[in-house]
């Protein structure tokens, strides 16, 4: 009993909050509201330590219908990826954590990613490699969703907040699990992000 709860995938509140009650909580709808706590999100209650990675999943896909209706499943996906940030930007240690990226720059703001990505749960793994000034490959344990989408909409917004601009973040490789992504920016922000798969 003790061994499978310490190699259960959980996702800690810190992330839960960032994305579900600061990030989108004025923009669920009541529907929406209702089905999170069917799927063990209760809005209206304090939060849990941490959530099963399978009930986030399930979190994130009430999400991505009920804040993106009509959209595509990718820009869906990349929005909750955006939003997810932006939340994280907005709590004690996000905003310790995202002032210094400002002061950083892309490609050393990229070195602090899997520090990052870390925190907000106990079982992920990010290893970036530079493939120059202005790209890198960054590979991913666990993108925590259905689709690698979730992952390129915040490391996106996380090379947008460190002054990157002409983003391109593509899943290269994934496998249901883990995915690679390919990663290149300029340093002033000017055109919005691109967000695909590779074609390979």
């Amino acid at each position: 009993m003790t061994s499978a709860l310490s190699t259960e995938k959980l996702i800690f509140a810190q992330s839960v909050d960032a994305l579900f009650v600061r990030a989108l909580g004025p923009y669920l709808t009541r529907d929406g509201r209702r089905r999170l706590k069917e799927a063990g999100l209760d809005l209206s209650e304090s939060l849990r330590p941490a959530y099963a990675l399978e009930q986030w999943k399930a979190f994130l896909r009430v999400a991505a219908s009920d804040i993106f209706p009509g959209a595509s499943p990718q820009e869906a996906w990349s929005g909750l990826g955006e939003r997810y940030l932006q939340g994280y930007r907005q709590t004690a240690q996000g905003r310790a954590s995202m002032a210094l990226v400002t002061r950083l720059g892309a490609r050393h703001t990229l070195e602090r990613v899997p520090h990052n990505v870390r925190a907000g749960n106990n079982f992920n793994e990010v290893r970036v490699e530079e493939l120059g000034t202005q790209a890198a490959t960054l590979w991913m344990k666990d993108v925590m969703a259905d689709n690698p989408f979730f992952a390129c909409g915040f490391l996106a917004e996380t090379l947008r907040a460190a002054g990157a601009g002409d983003l391109s973040v593509v899943p290269v490789a994934f496998d249901g699990t883990a995915a690679t992504f390919r990663l290149t920016w300029t340093h002033a922000a000017k055109k919005p992000v691109a967000v695909g798969l590779a074609t390979r």
